[in-house]
């Protein structure tokens, strides 16, 4: 059992809200990522573009966002691409293209330059791909590395480089909890852990993530509220109103809720090994009466399985 809510649930709802907040984003690329033409970029500099280019194929598993912004007198553009699929998808590098197009395509529409116009140059548009699944990524992260011999062909490839955020394995504990921003709280509760780490993962925040303003508060509480299941949000965020000398306390009294969450987990796990001994028993051409003998499981049940096969 996840006590996490189904993340196709939660995308539109909790990281394209959290990243269409301007900070959230600074926070992203600056201390996340640490990418050095963030450095003077602010909050003011940036503009949220209100579209979106993922093509409908991709939009229970996905979520963009983009952002426009001037540095020094540039133009840029910021392509965030929000992966949700739990299966690592080898098309990336070709769909970040697609999607780069597009962007480009719309910007000369705008602009509508003349033919003899020198000084025309298009924005710089930088992909960021964020993925939190449970294997580590593996695509290739240059475009050019998915092009048949591309030794043969030199520069005469089109390349690029998108950025990732791998939350499950870029970051370790103990780097999320020394950054203390929005982000690396997120991402401390993104990773996969069970109950009871979540909830020593919240008292952490509350106890030593001192940069957090009310409104990051508010935001934070927000995304709980939306990622986990009702009841474990609602001690989670009473242990973030609390004061930091209650934190412990707190915790302690919600011990068992996690032995609950635990319970439920091991029922599920039998249920789903029954299950699958049931599949199994009917790939080798087992009837529902032998199959019932052996199980003491209902027929209906038994039937239910076999439809689903």
């Amino acid at each position: 059992m996840s006590f996490k809510k189904h993340v196709n649930n939660i995308h539109d709802k909790s990281y394209k809200d959290l990243y269409s907040n301007k900070e959230v984003f600074l926070d992203l690329v600056k201390v996340m990522l640490k990418l050095p033409w963030s450095k003077n970029l602010q909050a003011k500099d940036l503009i949220l573009i209100n579209k979106s280019y993922i093509s409908s194929d991709y939009e229970s598993q996905e979520s963009d966002i983009v952002y426009a912004a001037n540095i020094n007198g540039n133009d840029i553009i910021f392509y965030v691409l929000l992966e949700f699929q739990s299966t690592i998808d080898y098309r990336m590098p070709l769909r970040l293209l697609f999607y780069i197009c597009e962007i480009l395509r719309e910007y000369y529409k705008n602009k509508n330059p003349k033919f003899y116009d020198k000084n025309f140059k298009v924005p710089a548009v930088i992909p960021i791909v964020l993925y939190n699944g449970k294997y580590p990524w593996t695509v290739p992260r240059n475009f050019k590395n998915i092009v048949f011999n591309k030794e043969l062909f030199g520069e005469n490839l089109i390349n690029f480089k998108y950025d990732l955020i791998d939350i499950n394995h870029n970051y370790s504990k103990e780097e999320l909890l020394n950054c203390k921003t929005m982000t690396s709280a997120i991402f401390l509760l993104e990773q996969k852990i069970d109950p009871y780490e979540y909830l020593q993962r919240i008292k952490s925040i509350a106890l030593f993530f001192n940069t957090l303003n009310p409104k990051d508060i508010q935001i934070l509480k927000h995304w709980i509220k939306n990622s986990i299941e009702d009841n474990l949000a609602k001690k989670a965020i009473n242990i973030l109103d609390c004061n930091k000398e209650d934190v412990d306390n707190m915790i302690a009294n919600n011990a068992f809720i996690l032995t609950e969450m635990k319970q439920r987990a091991k029922e599920e796990g039998v249920e789903q090994g029954v299950t699958m001994v049931v599949k199994k028993m009917i790939k080798k051409g087992k009837s529902n009466e032998e199959i019932i003998k052996l199980t003491d499981l209902p027929e209906t049940i038994v039937e239910k399985i076999r439809k689903s096969l």
